[in-house]
């Protein structure tokens, strides 16, 4: 091989590891949210409620590379003798518009009704409760009277413009308890509001290459339960 070769050879060498390269770098251009539940802002809210040694909530994983469709919360009893009722029609979601939407409750093999009331849930001293949770308005009655999630709470886009803004979005729990100040028995209510902020991680490049599920309801849909409806 003559030194022309040899020149030829070198640069095609370094043209294919510079196309690499900058394949490599687009892939990790890319970034992805977090969405965090503010633990300074809850604890701040427990406390001013007299509740930080009574409970505590956290949220669940959340798989952005999936719709957006549910959040699952875990609600933890810490007391040894007091109960905690969840009331979720009292409960509410609240997106970035600041627009209020109905907590639906998701439980697996039972069916839905949106149109009555939903059952509180009832959390035994020491005890944990985890649940799946959307938002009436995503939720329709097909022609199969199947009812099933039709949307997200959050679509792709906005998630992303809410994120450069640094809005958040908020989930207001209502939780009844008996009062646990001076031994009085007489029950009472509390407003704990979880704040939800968003944040940009830059994602590993082989989750970009990854296969991202379609939209709820743009194939076969999965039942969420038979209402009896359209029968």
């Amino acid at each position: 091989m003559n030194n022309f070769s040899l020149l030829i050879l070198t640069f095609y060498i370094i043209f294919v590891i510079y196309v690499f390269y900058r394949m490599f770098q687009s892939l990790n251009v890319e970034q992805e949210i977090k969405i965090q539940l503010d633990r300074q802002e809850l604890n701040k809210q427990l406390s001013e409620q007299e509740i930080e040694s009574l409970m505590d909530i956290e949220l669940g994983e959340v798989n952005l590379k999936e719709q957006l469709c549910t959040l699952t919360i875990n609600i933890e009893n810490k007391s040894q003798k007091t109960p905690i009722i969840v009331d979720w029609d009292k409960s509410h979601f609240i997106d970035f518009d600041g627009r209020s939407r109905r907590i639906i409750r998701l439980i697996p093999q039972m069916p839905i009704e949106l149109v009555q009331t939903q059952a509180k849930s009832f959390i035994a001293p020491t005890k944990k409760l985890k649940e799946s949770l959307t938002t009436e308005d995503l939720i329709k009655l097909n022609s199969a009277g199947v009812w099933e999630i039709t949307g997200t709470l959050v679509d792709d886009k906005r998630l992303q413009e809410a994120a450069q803004k640094g809005q958040h979005f908020f989930l207001t729990l209502i939780l009844q308890m008996s009062n646990p100040v001076g031994g009085v028995k007489s029950d009472r209510y509390y407003a704990i509001s979880g704040k939800f902020t968003l944040n940009f991680n830059k994602s590993p490049w082989t989750d970009n290459i990854r296969w991202k599920p379609p939209l709820p309801g743009s194939q076969q849909p999965q039942p969420i339960s038979q209402t009896g409806k359209g029968k």
